[in-house]
């Protein structure tokens, strides 16, 4: 516990001084509409969500750029499923599914090409984007029902999917053997091969993840606005990006947890905020928030390179009990 304090002390101390300057030069956001404008940005728009399914692809060292496009494609699915009178349980429960498929698309196009992670799924990005764009172009669908609008209405529901979110992530990472691998993998992918452990099988299960994310997140907001269209989630793969790095995961892989996400998009979302409380125009919200994304990078090379160059020999005992932790040995 004093450990995971330590992780989030840093990016919580940015997000408390953020707030004090906004209040200090803002007095219209000392109401407490204003956090709960923030909060509800974060979890209605399905943000908060795809941030947890990037938190672990960013750990295994699996950068995803077509959560985006997977977000789009979701949308107009389960958007035409619920139009069609389908019951809407079973089309959320397919959107996932298709969420799913186009995370197992990722991981096998990169575990089968070797390619680098950013083109492959930069090229599955385009992709998946034109599906949704042949499924959805011309095609009227809004009005979904009170039953599946509560998903995304207000706080309650989106609040209630997110948690579930966070805890499936949480739980994988702090308490699986998936979750230790995903951690050696990413510090150090050959080497964690070389000790036994499936990288290629993990590879998929992370972009799986990562997907059935992107797909709730996208459930999320197509009931928060009722209605799907294909336009849906472009360039939220950067904003996704952009809440996890903030909040403390490497970009480099092998250190992170969903926990400092949750801080992470917090700021970013009170950057935002903070910007309209105080009249600034909306591109100062992007220089402001990529400012943010370049100081947090910075910060997380500068600790690696600090602590490799320090870092001593690792026993046998160590590394014994590191392999037994991710599944390897005895």
């Amino acid at each position: 516990m004093q450990r995971q304090l330590r992780e989030i002390a840093g990016p919580l101390l940015g997000l408390v001084l953020i707030w004090v300057v906004i209040w200090a030069l803002a007095p219209i956001a000392r109401d407490w509409e204003a956090i709960d404008n923030v909060l509800e940005n974060s979890t209605g728009s399905g943000l908060f969500i795809m941030c947890c399914g990037m938190t672990i692809a960013l750990i295994g060292n699996c950068l995803d750029l077509s959560v985006g496009s997977i977000y789009a494609l979701v949308s107009v699915v389960v958007g035409q499923l619920l139009v069609a009178h389908m019951f809407w349980p079973l089309a959320v429960v397919i959107g996932l599914g298709a969420g799913a498929l186009c995370g197992i698309t990722n991981g096998v196009i990169v575990v089968k090409t070797g390619i680098p992670t950013l083109i492959a799924t930069l090229g599955t990005q385009l992709a998946f984007r034109g599906v949704a764009d042949m499924w959805g172009a011309g095609v009227d669908m809004e009005q979904f029902g009170k039953n599946f609008d509560w998903l995304g209405s207000g706080l309650p529901g989106p609040l209630l999917l997110s948690a579930i979110a966070f805890l499936t992530i949480w739980f994988i990472l702090s308490k699986t053997r998936l979750g230790f691998q995903v951690y050696a993998q990413g510090g150090n992918a050959e080497v964690a091969r070389l000790a036994g452990i499936p990288v290629k099988r993990n590879i998929v299960l992370i972009y799986m993840i990562c997907g059935i994310m992107a797909a709730l997140g996208a459930i999320v907001y197509t009931a928060r606005v009722d209605f799907a269209y294909v336009d849906r989630g472009q360039g939220m793969e950067m904003w996704a990006i952009a809440g996890v790095v903030i909040g403390g995961t490497s970009m480099f892989g092998g250190v992170g947890g969903v926990s400092r996400t949750i801080i992470g998009v917090l700021i970013y979302e009170s950057i935002f905020a903070g910007l309209i409380y105080l009249h600034y125009d909306a591109f100062w919200q992007l220089v402001a928030t990529g400012a943010v994304l370049i100081v947090a990078v910075w910060v997380d090379h500068t600790q690696r390179r600090a602590s490799a160059s320090r870092r001593p020999g690792v026993t046998s005992a160590k590394k014994r009990s590191l392999w037994n932790r991710v599944g390897i040995g005895s």
